[in-house]
């Protein structure tokens, strides 16, 4: 049986697995997203943020409801996207839980991190629809990845394989010249847009991520009395994170796009405006 303490840092390193890319992610998303949209601002007014927002809100948040569903949160109120908001809150999920009961308070966290995992299979099918090859590639790559090993460079060698297969695949063969590219690119920008966490769903993720912590600890425990190992498990459902890393990393970019687009328009509104 194992020590508490090895039994806690197997807990911390699981969770790290298979969600710390997307809390980092979602940060990331998150500061770009506020300088993108306070540039737009400047350059367009509410209808630069209402393009996007149009099709990125609803998808961020169905991913809070779909979450709230499965850990079975009453979900009180729900607005997928208000266009005549005179606030910078385009949508909301307005849900309860019982305090008491474990499963639905860690449910904080996952619930926070709900855009993320709408975001992804968003543009995953939307990938699937107008990119096939290149979804095909990544599939068969993603189900081949020999991830039975728990080395950082190896899952880093992995994950970096796939997103060259995402690029290679989108931008390549001449497809700058179809259709499906454009409208794959248009939707992507979308989604990548409003798929960040916002202060608030940080704020609640943090307190659900103690209570998940204190499940997955309780889990290993009893784990360890039945000489199972958890990680092995883990790694297993960690192998689809390189599929949410591939896509997470066209979000970046094409969130980092739209924000020097933004940015460079905002600029020359400014010095037209002098």
């Amino acid at each position: 049986m194992q020590t508490l303490l090895n039994v806690l840092i197997l807990s911390v390193t699981e969770i790290i697995y298979l969600v710390g890319i997307l809390i980092a992610v979602g940060i990331l998303l998150g500061w770009i997203q506020s300088i993108s949209n306070k540039w737009a601002y400047q350059a367009f007014g509410k209808t630069g943020i209402m393009l996007t927002a149009c099709i990125g809100t609803p998808i961020h948040e169905a991913g809070h409801a779909l979450m709230c569903f499965i850990f079975g949160h009453k979900i009180n109120s729900i607005k997928f996207f208000d266009m005549n908001s005179d606030t910078t809150t385009l949508g909301y999920v307005n849900h309860s839980f019982n305090k008491h009961n474990l499963y639905q308070a860690s449910g904080n966290f996952f619930i926070s991190l709900g855009p993320i995992f709408s975001g992804t299979a968003a543009m995953l099918f939307f990938m699937y629809m107008l990119e096939p090859t290149t979804f095909k590639m990544l599939q068969r790559y993603v189900i081949s990845a020999p991830v039975a090993s728990n080395h950082v460079a190896n899952f880093i060698e992995w994950s970096g394989h796939s997103i060259f297969i995402v690029y290679t695949g989108i931008f390549s063969n001449g497809s700058i010249a179809s259709p499906s590219f454009w409208l794959f690119l248009f939707l992507s920008i979308c989604i990548a847009s409003h798929i960040a966490l916002s202060k608030e769903d940080i704020k609640n993720a943090i307190s659900g991520l103690s209570v998940t912590l204190f499940v997955v600890v309780l889990f290993n425990m009893v784990a360890s009395v039945g000489e199972v190992e958890t990680l092995k498990y883990v790694l297993m459902l960690a192998r689809y994170n390189i599929f949410l890393i591939s896509v997470l990393s066209v979000s970046i970019s094409f969130s980092l796009i739209t924000a020097l687009i933004m940015g460079l328009l905002s600029g020359i509104k400014r010095l037209m405006m002098r």
